[in-house]
């Protein structure tokens, strides 16, 4: 074994002295832990030559390797800090050790793959108490007795400086403080047992009470839109220009074969005054003549329905002309609404959480988006059992609700078309519920509870 005076780096114990004294002084004067641990396992190196210095941070059975001389930061999860925890686990715990307490790794290197530079390693609680932890020193020789004596004191020193920066950082609580704090969490307590309505946000959009859909009475091609598109009408007003191509061309094919039969029928009737036996040719002609005016009639019928006329008075609601145009549409395709702009209704996309609060009658705020800053009353009329899927992807609970008649019997009543946001109101719960409903919703999709 070398000794001690082979690897102490001052020449002479006064020296020796003069560098515990100074870097006790700098442990004192350390404005924070972290700086106080940097100190701690950095500048020791003074006093003794060191492999490694590790602040090691205890908590029961449980050990953190917080600083590593010459590392800015320490990766709890490296093989190497597992691999050190384990040892400290070991030695420590297991022994019920309070003491200083030095081994060898050569035995904890047998057992595992992973090597260490350095072959002692010697562990210095801050005090007794074995909760605080302490420094871990390694180095390639063991340690004499006066190295152990020390390595204690600079624990020592450590742990002192450490606990005074904890004290600080935390001070306790004076009576008054506490008071004030018992009375304001009491006050809480019982703030979060008020009754409370339960409140919820939804989309909306104004429409119409009662529209009436223009539909295609036919399959057939638009030709045009003979109204702008919102609006008003009058009833007889023609709406929709179909292409009558087709319609057209039955129409006088049909007013032909009309014209042809009565020809028939005219010359068959001459005959009978001259050829005997003729008349019964008669009968057969009129109903020629019957079949083809009931031709005629439909086709006229058919081509009349290429023009639509409004069939009542009201707003004509359609996106735009050039979307119309020249567009092919089925038999029943609805094209343009006809609403009446002095009956209108909320629209609401009520979320799927929310579906408990569509309750019929149930109060509603709506605030629409060209008018921020003032409100109208509703109340719920009625909402879908099922939800429903929405242009976006989100799935919706579609509800309807009406103004209250201080609104509907107003002259200002929105616009059809109009989006805001409805605040739907719900049964009464208590205030601590309101706030942590979401938090224990989330809780409950996350992990099942």
């Amino acid at each position: 074994m070398r000794s001690a005076a082979a690897h102490t780096l001052p020449k002479t114990h006064l020296e020796a002295l003069q560098n515990l004294i100074a870097l006790e002084g700098e442990a004192l004067q350390a404005r924070d832990l972290t700086r106080l641990r940097h100190i701690a396992v950095n500048h020791p190196r003074q006093l003794l030559r060191m492999g490694h210095i590790i602040w090691v941070s205890r908590r029961g059975g449980s050990f953190t390797l917080s600083a590593m001389s010459s590392q800015l930061t320490l990766d709890k999860t490296t093989p190497f800090a597992q691999w050190m925890k384990q040892g400290l686990r070991r030695r420590i715990v297991k022994k019920a050790s309070r003491e200083i307490e030095q081994w060898d790794f050569d035995d904890m290197s047998q057992e595992t793959s992973f090597t260490y530079p350095f072959r002692y390693a010697l562990y210095a609680p801050f005090s007794p108490e074995p909760r605080l932890g302490g420094l871990l020193f390694t180095r390639d020789h063991d340690f004499t007795e006066s190295e152990l004596q020390l390595l204690m004191r600079l624990a020592q020193i450590f742990g002192t400086s450490a606990m005074a920066l904890k004290l600080t950082a935390r001070p306790k609580i004076n009576l008054s403080k506490r008071a004030w704090l018992y009375s304001a969490l009491t006050t809480l307590i019982a703030a979060s047992f008020i009754p409370v309505s339960m409140t919820s946000l939804a989309p909306a959009e104004i429409i119409s009470d009662s529209p009436f859909y223009v539909t295609a009475p036919f399959d057939g091609v638009i030709e045009t839109l003979l109204v702008p598109p919102n609006t008003q009408i009058t009833r007889g007003a023609p709406l929709i220009k179909f292409v009558d191509t087709s319609y057209r061309n039955d129409f006088i094919l049909a007013e032909q074969g009309q014209l042809r039969a009565e020809a028939a029928l005219r010359e068959a009737s001459l005959k009978s005054f001259i050829i005997d036996g003729t008349k019964s040719d008669i009968a057969a002609l009129n109903a020629e003549k019957a079949l083809a005016k009931s031709r005629k009639d439909y086709a006229q019928n058919q081509l009349n329905k290429t023009v639509l006329q409004a069939p009542k008075e009201g707003l004509a609601i359609y996106t735009s002309k050039a979307e119309w145009t020249g567009r092919h549409v089925k038999t029943g395709e609805a094209i343009i609404e006809i609403a009446d702009p002095t009956s209108v209704k909320i629209r609401i996309e009520a979320p799927l959480n929310i579906g408990e609060s569509l309750k019929t009658g149930s109060r509603i705020k709506l605030f629409l988006d060209s008018t921020p800053l003032t409100s109208l009353e509703a109340e719920l009329e009625s909402a879908d059992y099922y939800a429903k899927s929405l242009p976006g992807g989100q799935m919706a609970y579609e509800a309807y609700a009406v103004f209250v008649p201080d609104h509907k019997n107003g002259s200002t009543l929105p616009r059809i078309g109009t989006r805001g946001v409805a605040k739907i109101y719900g049964s009464p719960a208590p205030l601590g519920y309101w706030l942590l409903r979401r938090p224990i919703t989330m809780l409950r999709q996350t992990f099942g509870v």
